[in-house]
């Protein structure tokens, strides 16, 4: 299963532009063109990486990333902006960006920056197993019998949780 990368621009070009390049570097992409319905994505769906417009129609991607940071999501961000002053960087940062990028930029390099944060931020497999059905917490792949199951986050933590249930009450 690939990554999957969650690009929010409220350019349509660009966003198509970036789905384009991404997907031929073997990525899945889903394109947002505000930031309304992007939580509840994240909630349902193991999300590798987002890339976020600091100008957006009806938010400021800083602030949309404080927000997310507050209720836990830890999803990579790479900031993609026109905002190219130092103290526009250093609020990106401090808004829990890991990376930032000035426009225009290179195509090539936003993929080797994706290609790394991701790698960087994969951690060590937590494999929760019952009968036939293993879980990889960390890369969310899903096997019953061998066979390799899509699911969505919410589906996978639930699973999870109720593996993690039956070790206690059926031991």
């Amino acid at each position: 299963m690939a990554d999957l990368i969650v690009i929010i621009d409220d350019e349509h070009d660009l966003v198509e532009l970036l789905e384009y390049h991404l997907s031929k570097a073997g990525f899945e992409t889903v394109g947002f063109y505000n930031v309304s319905r992007v939580e509840q994505f994240l909630d349902e769906e193991n999300v590798s990486l987002m890339i976020v417009d600091r100008n957006l129609i009806h938010a400021e991607g800083a602030e949309f990333v404080t927000n997310l940071r507050k209720k836990g999501f830890d999803t990579p961000v790479i900031f993609l902006s026109a905002k190219d002053k130092k103290e526009d960087k250093l609020k990106g940062f401090e808004s829990g960006g890991d990376d930032y990028i000035t426009k225009p930029f290179d195509i090539d390099d936003l993929v080797a920056r994706c290609k790394a944060l991701i790698k960087r931020s994969s951690r060590q497999s937590d494999v929760y197993k019952f009968k036939d059905i293993s879980v990889d917490n960390s890369s969310k792949r899903v096997l019953v019998s061998e066979n390799e199951i899509n699911l969505t986050k919410l589906e996978i933590n639930l699973l999870i949780e109720f593996i993690k249930k039956q070790k206690y009450d059926f031991k």
